[in-house]
């Protein structure tokens, strides 16, 4: 296996580095600490001298430290050891801040990676994770068996930084959609007299239908196939009626689903009331989204 470092060791890259070792990577480590380094050294990490030192000693670097920016000022102490290296840049920032970075790294001839972390540190080295990552393709070949190492499901999803923070946001939507729509429902039943403890008991039987929506949104979406609605927008559309009209009766704040009655309200309008609720993405989307159903 290719040799790699790692340059910062905080929670999250201390679990990258000891899953390239559990993993049989040869590995080089650098902390700016050094009482983060014992464990990984005692596993069979070589600790460097320096940032300089680590990339030098490896073809691949992870760095993985507060931010581009600290990244950048880290590396600028010697720059010229990145020349003919390839880096994969874990550190978090904007769009701006991380193209910026990728910039820095290819004008110091170097190839580079801006990567995402979708986990926690716990499920680092699972199949079932991600590092999701920008660039080139050619530089993607280079780090792909390190960072399928690291998360088995990390993959490049464009060349553009813009791209990271795209796919942070649609990810970070539905994920929160949900905790959001708990909250919401957590306040509607205070006002009805409904213990949160019961409201908790039977939040599992909503959460099994998560899967089914996905299953959902994957069989219609891709291909623009909005007909055949197992419950049509139109249904959809009078259930939220219904959320709001309780909201109001118990005097619950009603921003949410009255948000959400008002984008089917607009579905209805453009005529998909007997379509799937995900015919939304053809009326408030474009390109592959717009394009007809059946």
């Amino acid at each position: 296996m290719q040799p790699v470092s790692v340059i910062g060791l905080g929670a999250m890259g201390s679990e990258l580095a000891r899953v390239l070792l559990g993993k049989g990577y040869p590995l080089t480590v650098w902390n700016r600490s050094a009482e983060k380094v014992a464990r990984l050294q005692k596993a069979g990490a070589k600790l460097a001298a320096s940032p300089a030192a680590a990339i030098a000693a490896s073809e691949v670097t992870i760095t993985c430290i507060r931010s581009h920016t600290d990244t950048r000022r880290l590396l600028e102490e010697d720059p010229s050891v990145l020349a003919g290296k390839t880096l994969i840049e874990l550190s978090t920032g904007d769009a701006a801040e991380a193209k910026s970075m990728l910039e820095w790294i290819r004008a110091k001839d170097a190839d580079g990676l801006i990567g995402m972390i979708s986990v926690f540190p716990k499920d680092i080295g699972k199949a079932d994770s991600a590092i999701l990552a920008v660039g080139d393709l050619e530089t993607w070949h280079k780090c792909e068996a390190v960072l399928k190492a690291l998360a088995g499901k990390s993959a490049l999803v464009g060349k553009d930084p813009i791209a990271l923070a795209a796919i942070y946001a649609s990810l970070v939507l539905p994920r929160q959609g949900f905790m959001f729509g708990m909250i919401y429902g957590a306040l509607i039943c205070e006002r009805a007299g409904i213990s949160m403890d019961a409201y908790v008991d039977v939040l599992p039987l909503t959460i099994r239908i998560v899967d089914d929506y996905y299953d959902l949104f994957a069989a219609t979406v891709p291909e623009g196939k909005f007909g055949d609605p197992p419950a049509s927008l139109g249904v959809y559309h009078a259930a939220f009626e219904d959320v709001v009209k309780t909201c109001r009766a118990l005097e619950a704040p009603d921003e949410l689903p009255r948000l959400l009655r008002d984008l089917l309200q607009r579905g209805m309008d453009a005529g998909l009331s007997e379509q799937q609720v995900t015919s939304l993405t053809k009326l408030l989307g474009n390109g592959p989204l717009a394009k007809s159903g059946s």
